[in-house]
């Protein structure tokens, strides 16, 4: 019968495992590797993954540097914000004052005619009057 050797102790060729003379110790993990070993030789190390391509707030390390940029990017959009609401009551403001001019010019006009009307109607009644009078000979 052989004998093979494996990690594990002496192996018989049937494939039983006779128990080792020593105790077989487990391989300590690597450190900060917070438990990514294969235990394969042949395998690479494994790596955090590492990003290319990041956004300047994240690439530095100071979680104050990093505050201070979003605080800073809050107050811009706060900004802009109000700039555009600004933008928009003074857009709304001439819209309304372009609605009342137009009311005020179509008011004026329909009293125009009301007055045209009326003193054709008044023109009527005094040619009537000056007719009933005997002194004009119509």
């Amino acid at each position: 019968m052989t004998t093979i050797m494996s990690e594990a102790g002496p192996c018989t060729a049937s494939g039983s495992t006779a128990t080792p003379s020593t105790p077989v110790e487990p391989r300590p993990l690597a450190k900060g590797t917070s438990g990514r070993v294969s235990g394969k030789w042949w395998k690479e190390e494994k790596k955090p993954f590492k990003r290319a391509h990041l956004p300047p707030v994240l690439k530095s390390k100071s979680w104050e540097k990093q505050k201070e940029a979003m605080n800073k990017e809050k107050a811009i959009r706060q900004l802009i914000k109000e700039q555009k609401e600004e933008r928009a009551q003074a857009d709304k403001a001439r819209k309304q004052a372009i609605v009342e001019r137009r009311k005020a010019k179509e008011e004026k006009e329909r009293l125009e005619r009301m007055r045209e009307k009326m003193s054709a109607k008044k023109l009527e009644r005094l040619k009537k009057k000056l007719g009933r009078t005997k002194k004009i000979n119509h």
